[in-house]
């Protein structure tokens, strides 16, 4: 079957729209790419056929130069991944099956997920039952990727005034290169690596990293956990930035009106309140400092750390999560320091 859908897609694309009929009943959604801008993202086919709601293959091809690049290091990270992990965490990723290129594209099918999506809306008025639901959701996903770092965990590294100077200055530089920055963030910088020598000599874990770890990426069925879309992924970084961005992707008591507003009072709400919600995230923080042998107290320079990194652009990332709205959070975070939840 995997050699029909190839000759099919091989013979007749990667187009924009699939103009043929797929064998033995198969049908094809189309769930991402654009035609008008081909460089900026891939195109994403879901493969069914009529034994179950969930796709049965996943395709994903490319036509142009950026975006195959894009592709080709995606297939080789998932390669890497399915055949280091456990088989436990293994049926959790996609199963690279075979990969495809020619002058001009690129294309690989992987194996689709079982699971349903599920929803990061936060209503701070829902009942028992929504904060249930929600705890269950912050429980099985911290375990997953909890379990993920420590199966990926090669080495650590020790806070040293070179790699401060190597992993923080280096950021803020890029940062200040990018945005003209006020006094305040000066200042804020300033004080900010002066607050990292506290902890010269804590070993920090170094982890593979999924690196769009957000909710939409992610099935859930009963307590499992299935994460797709590992375009970002890379195999050695610090364990706290997956965690995060899953955490600030949360929406709270938020329409989908005006969703660049409704995510700047997500993220005040999140991080910024106290409420039953905010509890969970602090729990769950503590919990996550502590697996690594971490102080919980490391989140006041963890964070400012993530913000300033999403912040700056990096040249082979198309998602648009980036830029304005982080800046915009680092600065709510410079301003609102005191109010920002203890750990």
């Amino acid at each position: 079957m995997i050699k029909e859908i190839e000759k099919i897609i091989m013979e007749n694309g990667p187009r924009w729209e699939i103009p043929f009929f797929p064998p033995r009943s198969l049908y094809f959604t189309k769930t991402s790419g654009s035609k008008n801008n081909a460089a900026r993202q891939p195109v994403v086919f879901l493969v069914f056929d009529q034994r179950g709601p969930t796709p049965r293959w996943v395709v994903k091809a490319s036509r142009h130069l950026s975006s195959a690049s894009t592709l080709q290091k995606e297939y080789q990270q998932l390669l890497y991944f399915y055949h280091t992990l456990s088989p436990g965490l293994r049926k959790a990723i996609p199963r690279p099956l075979l990969s495809r290129e020619d002058p001009g594209r690129f294309l690989f099918v992987e194996t689709g997920l079982h699971g349903s999506g599920f929803s990061s809306m936060v209503r701070l008025d829902g009942g028992a039952a929504h904060q249930k639901q929600i705890e269950k959701i912050l429980h099985n996903v911290k375990a997953w990727l909890l379990k993920f770092q420590k199966e990926t965990q090669e080495e650590e590294v020790e806070i040293t005034e070179e790699w401060i100077e190597q992993n923080i200055k280096a950021q803020l530089d890029q940062y200040q290169s990018l945005y003209p920055c006020s006094s305040e963030e000066e200042r804020f910088f300033n004080e900010y690596l002066e607050r990292w020598k506290p902890y010269f000599r804590t070993r920090l874990p170094l982890v593979a990293c999924h690196g769009d770890f957000w909710a939409g990426n992610m099935l859930m069925e009963g307590e499992d956990i299935s994460v797709f879309d590992w375009t970002f992924s890379k195999r050695k970084g610090l364990p706290f930035d997956d965690i995060l961005l899953f955490i600030s992707s949360f929406l709270v008591d938020s329409s989908e009106r005006s969703e660049g507003n409704n995510n700047m009072k997500s993220f005040e709400k999140i991080f910024f309140s106290r409420h039953w919600f905010s509890q969970q995230v602090r729990d769950l923080m503590v919990q996550f400092f502590f697996q690594h042998k971490l102080s919980p107290r490391m989140i006041s320079q963890i964070f400012p750390l993530f913000l300033i990194k999403m912040a700056v652009p990096k040249e082979d990332e198309y998602h648009t999560l980036r830029n304005p709205l982080w800046r915009d959070r680092l600065g709510f975070y410079i301003q609102n320091q005191n109010r920002f939840i203890e750990i």
